[in-house]
C-alpha cells in the first residue's frame, strides 16, 4: 500500500469489532497506535500476515501531537457516523434527546449530534468536543471499580505521560497553591464532592468529567521543608471507557477553564 498518513487509512482494513485484544478500546485506537507507532500492525489477531506487512510496510510513522485535534476530531466524526445513539446511550450513562445524546459533563450536560457537533447551554469549550467525542466512540460502559491509581498506571497512557504531569498535575497544583478556596470552590461549580473514605489529603475531591470516568484531585499543602503536592488519580477502569488521549485532553481542558475562572473572579484579575 501506499504510505498511509492517517489512521482512517488503516482503520478502513480492519474489522471494526472493537474487540480489544490488541489492548486498545477500539479499532480507531489500534489504527491510531499504529501510526504513532505505539502498535504493530501484527498485533490484530484479525490481520493475517500479509496485510500486516503491507500495512507495517507502508506506514509513514509520526510523532503524537497533543495540538493536532483537528484530524483527530474528524476521524472520530467519521466513525460516529457508525455508531446507534439509542443503543450507546445506556452504556455512556447518557440520555437520548431529540436524536442527540445528552452527556453530563462538569455538571452540564453537552448534546452530541450524529455528525459530532456538540452543542451547550454554556460556552463551549474547545477541550471538551473531542474528549466527549472519544468517549462516545471508546467506551464499554465498565463500572467503576473503586481503585484509584495514577494516569501513568493506566494502560495505553505512555505517549501521554509527560504532558499530563506538567501541564495538568503541576499546573493545577500552582493554580491550588495560589488560590486553594478558589479552586475548591471552582471544582464543586463543576460537579465535584468531597472524597469519603481513607483518603488522608488535606483537599479530596471527586469530579465526574464523563459519567462512567471518576477523577480523584489530591492536594497536600506545604510543609516546613516540604513543597506541597497534588496528584490527579483515576478509576482503573477508566481506560476502558475513554481513550487516554480523551482523558489527558479533558483533564486539561478543566484546568484551562479554571484558569480563566480565576482571572475573571479573583481580586486582582492575576493568576499568580
Amino acid at each position: 500500500m501506499a504510505n498511509a498518513k492517517t489512521p482512517l487509512e488503516i482503520y478502513a482494513l480492519l474489522q471494526k469489532t472493537n474487540c480489544g485484544q490488541c489492548q486498545e478500546p477500539s479499532c480507531m485506537a489500534f489504527a491510531v497506535a499504529v501510526i504513532q507507532g505505539r502498535k504493530k500492525a501484527g498485533e490484530c489477531l484479525f490481520l493475517d500476515a500479509a496485510q500486516a506487512a503491507q500495512i507495517s510496510g507502508g506506514i509513514e510513522q509520526r510523532k503524537p501531537a497533543a495540538s493536532d485535534q483537528q484530524e483527530v476530531i474528524d476521524q472520530l466524526r467519521h466513525q460516529l457516523a457508525t455508531i446507534d445513539f439509542a443503543a450507546a446511550a445506556p452504556r455512556l450513562g447518557a440520555a437520548l434527546m431529540e436524536g442527540k445524546l445528552a452527556i453530563p459533563c462538569l455538571g452540564k450536560d453537552f448534546l452530541v449530534d450524529p455528525q459530532g457537533r456538540l452543542l451547550s447551554q454554556c460556552h463551549v469549550n474547545h477541550w471538551v468536543l473531542a474528549p466527549l467525542l472519544h468517549y462516545i466512540v471508546s467506551c464499554q460502559g465498565r463500572e467503576a471499580e473503586g481503585h484509584w491509581v495514577a494516569f501513568a498506571e493506566l494502560q495505553g497512557t505512555l505517549d501521554w505521560q509527560r504532558f499530563f504531569a506538567h501541564r495538568c498535575e503541576e499546573a493545577l497544583r500552582q493554580l491550588v497553591d495560589a488560590h486553594a478556596e478558589l479552586v475548591i470552590e471552582i471544582l464543586m461549580l463543576l460537579g465535584a464532592k468531597t472524597a469519603t473514605g481513607s483518603v488522608a489529603a488535606d483537599h479530596a475531591v471527586v469530579l465526574y468529567p464523563l459519567p462512567r470516568v471518576p477523577l480523584l484531585v489530591c492536594y497536600w499543602r506545604p510543609e516546613e521543608h516540604f513543597e506541597s503536592r497534588l496528584q490527579l488519580l483515576f478509576d482503573r477502569s477508566a481506560t476502558a471507557n475513554a481513550a487516554p488521549e480523551g482523558l489527558y485532553l479533558l483533564t486539561r481542558g478543566i484546568i484551562e477553564m479554571i484558569r480563566q475562572l480565576i482571572v475573571r473572579h479573583s481580586r486582582d484579575g492575576k493568576l499568580f
